[in-house]
């Protein structure tokens, strides 16, 4: 109720805006004030500002083209559209600071070339490829972000323009440009989705500069005007309380533009509605959460529909950066500026080049140990982050454990990735796509993206008799979600979190701790990992890891194949090649490679019967798409309860310009899981110097003043809480015999 009663007053008192003076979006008569000011004092300002500059120049020198539309992503005309929107909205900031009218007669001719093209456009050629096909772009999306950039650029030379040249550039372009958004796209402007954020971005952009409120309210409240979309449903229902968005961190980091462009440009126009403190913050909560999602290297976490070079560098990032650190002013947000060398034209952006000039600017982005809540209300599952140390050689591993993440999820319920020295050790696939590479089908996600990227044994977590998770439909998996357990993070030695699922696969129960421990002695932390599976019915499990780097030594008695055949048919099987396989020869498995200047070794528990599958990627790939990365799946055949347990290890030291070797083997020597049931599971793992070690979760109680007693043969286990991790004697655990006698 109380949401509604917000979402009520904002749209009320929004739809009596009444425009007085240009420029009013982004850039406003103040933020011209503040970059006329401030050119020439801040340098990341000047950098930008003369970036901007040349590019228009450069614009201005070829002359105006307004190609008819032919190609999809990367092409000729598809990147022309998008060159001339970037220099419109740049020559309209040039104007306004420089009252050079080369810029605004730029943007005038510009706009009147679209006015003309415009009514001439039927659904681009290209649009047979989409979902939602646009008019100068093959889809929709595209003609969004056309107009939230061209609409600025009208914004800022709209007092130069005559009063008919007005209404042709109205009526003919962003009218009808309006309208193919609200009712030609009627679907995509309405939907939940990334999508339907530009296409509400444009319209309420336009309505501003138009003085039509009517627009205004149909993108703020969704096409009917009932609430049920629209931009504050958007946020709504898109971001968690955390600020983490459905779609995972590369969505955010595309999504976040339009959010935080419209809620500036309202901002600007009615302060007073406080537009950023809607639902508790979540504007300002996003660009921080985003950033959190990357590595040290500023890349997004490939989670989902990923491309894993994307980083905070990205262009779309930059206003995140600006738009928050000039509401926040942390310090952190101007270390991300200073990697991305470039701010926004507007007075945001120049807060931030201000800050960096005065030298406020932390000495690095601090990335630390957190749960990110999933769902709108934040109870639909999480994402969960163990750090260990600081800048590069941060130890960092990710739990997912939330909701699909609508049509750009994957089916990866309890996956986990595994970074460290800024690399992706155990990685995620992400997407298979070449972005705007013409000769990858336009840049589109490809088909390998749903064969492959998208299915379960690509990921590193527990696959059921070979089968997807809800067999890679979407519509099943839509509406579900896991479910956090335990998350525990108060002592940085000691992190660990669980989460389990039981909507993946019918009548099986998945649940999967782990844990990042570290100690005095060792060189780094460890990761114990505990999958647990539980169902009434015998399965196949089994669980993938992918790592990167050379495989140099392991336990498994393999068999190399000369010939190289698929794994399996489906469900992704059917890319992986088996380049060798064997089976346990003890009850331990042991895989150690090397990735730089560091070792990693994974010690896992075994039965006589588990089965070792060595696996490349890029079998059935008629177009040569997928990347040839290896892993090995532990495989474990007709069981109904079984638990996995392995210990990730960093360790030791390659250095190739002195040729020196430290510590190259894993100082783990045997794993014993001395139980693994529905009230807790007990690991206990032993050094090869002899230290032994216990690690033990209670699988359904998370009280913390618990009492767990468990009697395993002659030994009782008992601990206080939800988790423990000591150091095992045995003769603290042994029950003392019973003394025998006679009574008299």
């Amino acid at each position: 109720m109380k949401r509604i009663l917000i979402i009520l007053a904002l749209t009320l008192s929004l739809t009596a805006f009444s425009q007085v003076k240009h420029p009013n979006l982004i850039l406003t008569q103040e933020g011209v004030k503040v970059l006329r000011d401030g050119l020439g004092k801040y340098p990341l300002l000047d950098k930008t500002f003369d970036a901007a500059k040349a590019e228009v120049e450069a614009n201005l020198a070829a002359g105006i083209e307004v190609p008819v539309p032919v190609d999809a992503g990367g092409g000729y005309t598809h990147e022309k559209h998008k060159s001339n929107y970037s220099a419109m909205n740049k020559a309209g900031v040039l104007w306004q600071v420089l009252n050079d009218t080369r810029y605004a007669e730029f943007v005038k001719e510009m706009l009147l070339a679209y006015a003309k093209l415009y009514p001439t456009l039927g659904i681009h050629p290209e649009g047979k490829n989409s979902s939602a096909p646009g008019k100068l772009f093959w889809q929709s999306l595209n003609d969004a972000v056309w107009l939230v950039n061209a609409i600025q650029a009208y914004d800022a030379v709209f007092d130069y323009i005559s009063a008919s040249d007005r209404q042709i550039i109205e009526n003919n372009l962003f009218r009808l440009a309006v309208k193919f958004n609200i009712v030609d796209c009627n679907k995509v402007f309405n939907m939940i989705h990334n999508h339907g954020a530009w296409n509400v971005a444009g319209v309420i952009m336009t309505g501003y500069v138009l003085n039509d409120n009517e627009m205004i309210e149909q993108g703020l409240k969704g096409g009917n005007k009932d609430g049920k979309s629209g931009f504050f449903e958007l946020i709504s229902k898109l971001y968690s309380p955390d600020g983490y968005y459905v779609e995972g961190p590369y969505y955010l980091r595309y999504a976040y533009w339009p959010f935080g462009l419209t809620a500036t440009v309202i901002d600007n126009n009615q302060p007073a509605q406080r537009i950023f403190a809607f639902k508790d913050s979540t504007l300002l909560k996003a660009p921080l959460t985003l950033l959190q999602m990357t590595d040290s290297k500023g890349q997004f976490l490939p989670f989902n529909d990923a491309i894993r070079e994307k980083a905070w560098t990205s262009q779309e990032v930059i206003s995140a950066v600006d738009i928050a650190y000039s509401r926040t002013n942390n310090p952190d947000l101007l270390y991300v500026a200073e990697q991305q060398d470039c701010i926004m034209l507007s007075k945001e952006g120049v807060a931030v080049a201000k800050a960096i000039a005065e030298q406020k600017a932390s000495t690095n982005f601090r990335r630390h140990s957190m749960l990110l809540r999933d769902g709108s209300d934040g109870k639909q599952g999480a994402t969960g982050f163990l750090r260990y140390g600081d800048g590069k050689d941060q130890l960092s591993l990710i739990m997912k454990y939330g909701v699909y993440g609508m049509e750009h999820g994957h089916f990866d319920k309890l996956s986990m990735m595994l970074y460290d020295q800024s690399k992706l050790i155990i990685s995620d696939y992400g997407a298979v796509r070449f972005l705007n590479i013409v000769q990858k089908r336009g840049g589109r996600y490809l088909p390998e993206n749903k064969t492959w990227g998208k299915q379960t044994v690509a990921h590193n977590t527990v696959v059921v008799d070979e089968t997807a998770q809800y067999k890679a439909e979407s519509k099943i998996a839509d509406d579900k979600h896991a479910e956090a357990y335990f998350f525990d993070i108060s002592n940085p030695a000691q992190q660990v979190m669980s989460a389990y699922d039981s909507t993946a696969y019918p009548n099986v129960k998945m649940q999967r701790t782990m844990a990042m421990l570290a100690n005095e002695t060792w060189e780094k932390p460890v990761i114990i990992d505990l999958f647990r599976l539980v169902s009434p019915a015998k399965h196949t499990y089994d669980l993938p890891l992918y790592y990167n780097g050379s495989l140099i030594e392991t336990s498994v008695k393999y068999a190399s194949h000369q010939t190289w055949e698929a794994l399996g048919k489906k469900y992704g099987y059917q890319h992986l090649f088996n380049t060798a396989d064997g089976k346990a020869e003890s009850d331990q498995l042991l895989f150690t490679w090397y990735n730089d200047e560091r070792f990693y070794s994974v010690n896992a528990t075994a039965t006589p019967e588990t089965e070792v599958f060595f696996v490349q990627l890029g079998a059935n790939d008629p177009e040569m798409s997928l990347r040839p990365e290896k892993g090995f799946i532990i495989r474990n055949t007709n069981v109904d309860t079984f638990t996995f347990a392995s210990i990730i290890e960093p360790h030791g030291e390659y250095n190739e310009p002195f040729e020196y070797v430290n510590n190259s083997y894993s100082k783990f020597d045997t794993l014993t899981l001395l139980l693994s049931d529905n009230q807790a599971s007990i690991l206990k793992f032993k050094e090869k110097n002899g230290n032994e070690w216990l690690f033990a979760i209670a699988n359904n109680n998370t009280d913390p003043k618990a009492i767990h007693t468990h009697t395993i043969g002659n030994q009782q286990f008992k601990w206080t809480g939800v988790y423990l991790f000591e150091k095992y004697e045995a003769s603290k655990y042994v029950i003392p015999a019973k003394k025998s006698g006679t009574k008299k």
